[in-house]
């Protein structure tokens, strides 16, 4: 075996090491709601508010109960949380996720849900909480986060624009690397043209990323495959180093970063 063969032997060994400590966040991780899905599951809880609300008894509705911070007027209650949900479906486009409107309603369905916890099972309307909880515990999911809403709790989604944009980021710095790459002199011709080779499947991979999510098309496939092919050539970034190559390298790797957050993966 030639020095090179053996380098890319062991290249490829490291990168497959790497790509599997990566690859379980990537498999075991939701599939991500594109925008599309979201503004229905938002839909949904609207609905779901409306029936769970609908099927309450009248006296219960008129009634005033004691919390934590004083009396509350049951039905002043229910408007309120009608009104946020309103806005919720209002503000939501593909320009502003509205992690803030979402916040507000996970917060107030979070002290519902433990009002009717603690109620009996008889009570009416709760086969209609039980069925809103589905679609609440759906949209926290959506929000990196769970419900009911633990307490300070980070409420955030970046729309399929956003998304998309980490992708095409991923693709533009891969193509200066590249570009850095060709002007490295000092690495060995085989190794840079084989480094070359695995940059442009990683912009290859970073493009299908980006398209899918820009059609709403599942892609979680595909960025899998991007996070093992930039371990690949970070292996070869780690035993070549070129400082000239540098910045454009922890670009691409902030940028996947991003994308990974908008798939709800940690980095």
């Amino acid at each position: 075996m030639t020095p090179f063969s053996r380098r890319r032997a062991q290249a490829v060994l490291l990168a497959s090491a790497l790509a599997s400590w990566s690859v379980p966040g990537v498999t075991q991780a939701p599939e991500r709601m594109s925008d599309k899905d979201v503004k229905t599951l938002v839909d949904q809880v609207d609905e779901g508010r409306d029936k769970f609300e609908g099927n309450l008894d009248g006296k219960f509705k008129g009634s005033t109960l004691s919390g934590p911070n004083g009396e509350v007027r049951v039905a002043a209650a229910l408007q309120d949380y009608q009104d946020n949900t309103q806005k919720l479906k209002d503000r939501f486009t593909p320009d502003y996720s509205a992690g803030t409107e979402v916040a507000t309603v996970l917060k107030q369905s979070t002290a519902i849900n433990r009002f009717m916890e603690g109620s009996a099972s008889s009570m009416k309307g709760r086969s209609e909480w039980d069925r809103q909880v589905g679609h609440l515990k759906r949209l926290a999911q959506a929000y990196g986060t769970t419900f009911p809403l633990p307490e300070g709790a980070t409420v955030r989604r970046m729309n399929d624009k956003d998304a998309a944009g980490a992708a095409d980021a991923v693709a533009t710095a891969a193509g200066r690397f590249k570009n850095d790459l060709g002007k490295a002199s000092t690495l060995p011709k085989p190794d840079r043209e084989a480094a070359r080779k695995d940059v442009d499947a990683l912009i290859k991979l970073a493009n299908a990323v980006k398209s899918r999510v820009s059609d709403g098309k599942p892609a979680t496939s595909e960025l899998r495959q991007l996070v093992e092919q930039t371990a690949r050539v970070q292996t070869f970034v780690d035993a070549h180093p070129i400082p000239e190559a540098a910045a454009n390298w922890q670009t691409v790797k902030a940028s996947l970063g991003t994308l990974q957050q908008a798939f709800g993966l940690t980095t």
